[in-house]
C-alpha cells in the first residue's frame, strides 16, 4: 500500500509543476511518464535513479521547465509503471527510454540526463542508439566496470535500518530534513521487488568501459558529488578523460544523492553545459530534421 501511494504522489507532485501524465505499451510492459514544456522546446529527457521515481528530479524540472521539453519516464514500479520484476533492467530501461524519444520526439535527438541507474542507461542507450542522443549529462551515473562491485552491492543491498544508514552515508554529507525524518520509507523502497529485481539482474555484460565511453560521439557533462561514497569520484574522472568530449563538474560537499543534498550546484552545473554547448545541440537537431 505505501508503495502505491508513492506512485500517486510521485504523479501529483509532477502535475503540480505542470506536468501531464502518459503511458507508452511495450509489449508486455506499460511505460509510465511525465511531459512538459513548451512543445518545441529543447529536447530533454530525465531517467531517475535505483529506488527512485521522477519527483526526484523535481530542481532541474523548475529550472528546465519554461524553455525545455522534458519527458520524465518512470523506470519502476515505485513511479507507477508496470513490467516483469517491476523494474526495467538495464538493456531494457535503455530500449524503454529510446522507444520513447521515437515516440515523443519522432527521432529528434535529446539531451539525456541520468542520475546514478538512469546514468548508466543513458551510456548503454547512447551507444546502442547514438542518432537518438544530442547530449549527454552523467550526474554519480552507474556502469563503469573499473570498480569494487563487491562493494557497491553492500552499500546498496539494503534489508534493515542499518543498512538504511550505511547507504546514507554513501548518500548524504548532511542528510536532508526529509530523508533523515523518512528512514522506514526509505527501507520500504530499498527492499521493494523493483531494486530487488535490479540487484539479481544486473551482469557485468551490462556494464561499459573505457574504449566503450571512446564510441560516444556527443558533448557528454559528468557531474558528480566531491564525497560520493557509492561511485568515487576517481570513476568520474575515468569516464570524463574516456568520452572524447567528456568535461568534469565535481560538487563540493556533496555525496552521491547530488539532486537531493546540493539541488541548486547539480542545476548550475546543468546551466553551465547547456550554455557551453548550445550549438552543439542545435546542429545536432538540424541534421536530424533535414
Amino acid at each position: 500500500m505505501l508503495l502505491k501511494l508513492l506512485a500517486v504522489a510521485n504523479a501529483l507532485a509532477l502535475r503540480a509543476v505542470g506536468a501531464r501524465r502518459r503511458r507508452l505499451r511495450l509489449g508486455a510492459a506499460t511505460l509510465a511518464y511525465s511531459r512538459l514544456g513548451p512543445r518545441r522546446g529543447e529536447p530533454w529527457v530525465l531517467v531517475h535513479g535505483l529506488g527512485s521515481v521522477g519527483t526526484s528530479w523535481a530542481p532541474v524540472v523548475r529550472a528546465l521547465r519554461r524553455d525545455c521539453r522534458l519527458v520524465v519516464p518512470e523506470m519502476s514500479a515505485l513511479g507507477g509503471s508496470r513490467v516483469r520484476g517491476d523494474a526495467f533492467g538495464i538493456q531494457d530501461g535503455a530500449r524503454a527510454v529510446a522507444r520513447l524519444i521515437e515516440r515523443e520526439f519522432r527521432g529528434r535527438p535529446v539531451t539525456i540526463a541520468g542520475l546514478s541507474l538512469g546514468g548508466w542507461m543513458a551510456v548503454r542507450l547512447a551507444l546502442a542508439r547514438p542518432e537518438l542522443v544530442a547530449r549527454l549529462v552523467l550526474i554519480d551515473a552507474g556502469g563503469y566496470r573499473e570498480q569494487d562491485w563487491a562493494k557497491i552491492q553492500h552499500l546498496v543491498t539494503v534489508d534493515d535500518l542499518a543498512g538504511v544508514e550505511r547507504l546514507y552515508r554513501a548518500l548524504f554529507v548532511n542528510v536532508p530534513w526529509s530523508f533523515d525524518h523518512g528512514r522506514r520509507g526509505f527501507l520500504k523502497a530499498y527492499t521493494s521487488k523493483s531494486v530487488r529485481t535490479i540487484l539479481e539482474t544486473t551482469r557485468e555484460e551490462d556494464t561499459y568501459d573505457d574504449s566503450d565511453l571512446a564510441r560516444v560521439r556527443v558533448p557528454a557533462a559528468v557531474v558528480w558529488g566531491e564525497s560520493d561514497g557509492i561511485f568515487p569520484l576517481a570513476t568520474a574522472r575515468a569516464m570524463a578523460a574516456a568520452l572524447p568530449q567528456g568535461s568534469l563538474r565535481v560538487l563540493a560537499g556533496c555525496g552521491h544523492g547530488v539532486h537531493w543534498e546540493c539541488p541548486r550546484a547539480l542545476v548550475e552545473a546543468i546551466q553551465e553545459f547547456r550554455k557551453e554547448t548550445a550549438g552543439r545541440a542545435v546542429d545536432l537537431a538540424v541534421a536530424a530534421a533535414s
